[in-house]
């Protein structure tokens, strides 16, 4: 196992339209990129409104993974050459969406490290569309 912790600097951009309103949601955390087992993941603490919410992306070659901890529990897998189907943990119970990944564009370097990611996607609940949403994540260490 061979595993590599460097410290970056991440800027993640985050835009979601739900209802015919959008929102936007901007900040740059300090984070650390993780190099295991020919796996890479992305960890940060994100501050916002007050709450701290620990985000792990792990970067696969063919899809993106996201998990954040918080009031809410999510954890998203995002594969463009299908829907895939993830559980939403809220104080109300646990929900099923489904996840349709319309872009995903990756660009990793593991050397420096530094990478870039775009991810265009839409939330499924109950047969119902809950929301677009786009991520435009930078870091570098």
């Amino acid at each position: 196992m061979i595993k590599k912790k460097v410290p970056v600097k991440v800027t993640l951009k985050t835009t979601m339209e739900q209802d015919g309103q959008q929102e936007t949601f901007a900040f740059e955390e300090d984070g650390e990129f993780i190099a295991l087992n020919d796996k890479y993941y992305l960890r940060y603490l994100e501050h916002q409104n007050g709450q701290t919410t620990p985000v792990q992306f792990r970067l696969d070659d063919g899809e993106v993974h996201i998990h954040r901890q918080g009031a809410t529990e999510t954890w998203l897998v995002f594969d463009p050459s299908q829907p895939t189907i993830t559980r939403y943990r809220t104080a109300y119970g646990i929900m099923q969406l489904q996840v349709v990944t319309s872009r995903l564009e990756r660009d990793l370097d593991p050397a420096v490290p530094a990478g870039r990611l775009s991810l265009s996607y839409r939330l499924r609940g109950g047969g119902q569309e809950i929301g677009s949403y786009q991520i435009e994540l930078h870091f570098t260490a």
